[in-house]
């Protein structure tokens, strides 16, 4: 039995050889310590220490991780090496990436656990490299071309615009000067001839604020001095569309060419000799001067450099001149526009065959008028754009407008003003203002007359109140039937009638019943007071009225057209209406002979 146990415990061993090395390596090997990593643009160094205990071969091995959670690489060069560092470029990696590294010690067949060094952006912990710097020697000057660092690495890659460089040069009776150039390769002229100097570039990048240290020194001697010493002082002028080139040499009867070179092949680092380009019309002229379109040098910046020559001696290309063309760039008169409003004008400012970018505008405005002063001292208006709206004018009177644009940046430029244009505003709105201010006063007469004659109704009411009627009228139109009341006119008219006494009259038998009737009538309306009954009223009909009237003898007082009572006054009223004109009603008695 227990040879099956042996067996079987032999034949596990054998089939799992990878579990030995981790359980005796954590008992028996220790692991690294204080491992850290050193980085030079794209150069690694991995470094580490170790106590060795036992006397066997213990040997090295690192592995790095790029961003958490991901699978660990081999390190190049750094597997199984017996020393405590090791050096690598790690060219495929993104240096803005969070990277580890651990390291663990190997003896035999056993290993020690990783020791992982903290994890670090290689960007921001990455040390600049001296740049490179190679040296060209001419008789009065040096050319200095320089690379940037890492250049063909990728830890710089994307950051060569940020780096800035300083050289420091020196030599014989010649004080250190530190130059910073900004074009490059630099030219570092008026030097002597056969003479030796020195010098050291560092490069600096400017966001990260870190530097590198300064290249090993390099001296170069000066040339023997030309035959034909280079062209001086040049110096470019524009002339309409044309620049023109002009130059001092100390030689007659030359030949002289000139070349160009963009600006921003220049603003790199490196050798850019093959990216000249030659002037055509300053190729081979006899003067110390040359005409050129501005169309030739298509960009906003540029460099000119001028040769002298003679038969196959040449001198050295001359200094170069750095040209921006806005400098050179004349600032036309602009165009203006002007529409007349009623107590304004506005004025828009456009550029002659061109945009008018970056520019300021000034307009300039003044009376027409014989008025010297108003003409010698006009009004100013400043904008940075091109409408300008001129206020509270005179109505009907002309007014004159100029314009001219100013450069504000580097070259302070102004051109010159524009053609005068003068326009006559607009006549104002005094008709329209007299015709309101009338309407309105009108309107306010109106409201003031209304408000005074409803104010005298008023105090004439408190102070001089209406009479009112007797009592007795009162009471009688109160107790009027709706009916009777109905047949009221405004436009019905009183007849005046007489009572002639003292008469003689003649009547009838027949007459009597009327007088008698009449008697009464007047009886009962005089005791009364002028209030009588409707019953009376309906038992004495129109027909009954009529026949009364009918049946008065001729030449009678009861032949008038008159009801049997009359007022005191004297007033009747028509026989058919019960109106009456005072409340008191009399009845003259008839006479009999």
């Amino acid at each position: 039995m227990l040879a099956v146990v042996g067996a079987a415990a032999l034949v596990l061993v054998a089939g799992a050889p990878w579990m030995l090395p981790v359980a005796s390596g954590e008992d028996n090997v220790r692991p690294p310590e204080d491992v850290a990593i050193y980085i030079i643009d794209d150069n690694y160094t991995l470094k580490w220490n170790h106590h060795r205990e036992s006397m066997g071969n213990v040997t090295f091995s690192a592995e790095y991780q790029i961003e958490e959670g991901r699978i660990w690489l081999k390190v190049p060069k750094c597997q199984h090496i017996t020393r405590t560092k090791c050096k690598f470029s790690l060219l495929d990696i993104n240096v803005y990436s969070k990277t580890r590294f651990r390291v663990r010690a190997e003896e035999g067949n056993s290993t020690s656990s990783w020791n992982e060094a903290d994890s670090f952006i290689p960007f921001y912990k990455a040390h600049i490299s001296p740049p490179g710097v190679r040296l060209k020697a001419e008789d009065e000057a040096i050319l200095v071309y320089i690379s940037p660092p890492g250049e063909d690495g990728t830890m710089w890659a994307m950051e060569k615009r940020f780096f800035n460089y300083t050289i420091r040069i020196w030599g014989r009776s010649f004080p250190v000067r530190e130059i910073k150039p900004t074009y490059f390769p630099k030219r570092i002229s008026k030097l002597l001839p056969e003479t030796t100097y020195c010098l050291e570039v560092r490069a600096v990048h400017t966001s990260l604020w870190r530097h590198s240290n300064y290249s090993t020194a390099q001296c170069i001697n000066t040339t023997v001095a030309n035959k034909i010493p280079v062209p001086e002082n040049l110096e470019v002028d524009a002339q309409g569309d044309s620049y023109v080139l002009k130059w001092d040499h100390a030689f007659a009867n030359m030949t002289f060419k000139a070349q160009w070179i963009p600006g921003y092949s220049k603003s790199r680092p490196g050798n850019h000799s093959d990216e000249w380009k030659p002037v055509p019309t300053c190729a081979n002229v006899q003067t110390t001067h040359c005409v050129s379109p501005r169309e030739t040098f298509h960009t906003g910046t540029f460099f000119l450099r001028v040769q002298a020559s003679d038969g196959n001696n040449t001198s050295f290309w001359s200094e170069e001149k750095f040209i921006e063309s806005q400098k050179y760039t004349l600032l036309l008169p602009p165009v203006i526009a002007v529409t007349p409003k009623r107590d304004s004008l506005l004025v828009y400012v456009s550029c002659k065959d061109s945009e008018c970018n970056g520019l300021i505008y000034e307009v300039i405005f003044w009376e027409n008028t014989s008025n010297t002063e108003k003409r010698q001292h006009p009004q100013s208006m400043i904008k940075e754009h091109p409408k300008f709206n001129i206020v509270n004018l005179r109505p009907l009177t002309v007014y004159c407008v100029q314009a001219r644009v100013l450069s504000t940046g580097v070259w302070n430029k102004t051109s010159k003003f524009s053609d005068k244009l003068c326009k006559k505003t607009l006549p104002g709105n005094s008709s329209v203002t007299w015709i309101i201010t009338g309407f309105g006063a009108l309107l306010f007469s109106a409201m003031a007359l209304y408000a005074g004659r409803s104010l005298q109704k008023y105090l004439y009411y408190v102070f001089f109140p209406p009479l009112k009627p007797p009592r007795s009228i009162d009471e009688f139109f109160s107790e009027l039937p709706s009916k009777s009341l109905l047949l009221l006119t405004a436009e019905e008219h009183t007849e005046r009638c007489f009572v002639i006494e003292n008469t003689d009259v003649v009547g009838g038998e027949e007459n009597r019943a009327p007088e008698e009737e009449l008697r009464k009538y007047s009886s009962q309306s005089s005791q009364d007071s002028g209030n009588y009954s409707n019953e009376e009223e309906e038992s004495v009909g129109p027909e009954s009225g009529q026949d009364v009237l009918s049946t008065a003898p001729s030449g009678s007082p009861w032949s008038l057209p008159c009801p049997a009572g009359t007022l005191e006054d004297g007033a009747c009223f028509p026989g058919k209406e019960k109106h009456l004109q005072s409340p008191v009603l009399r009845t003259q008695p008839a006479l009999h002979g």
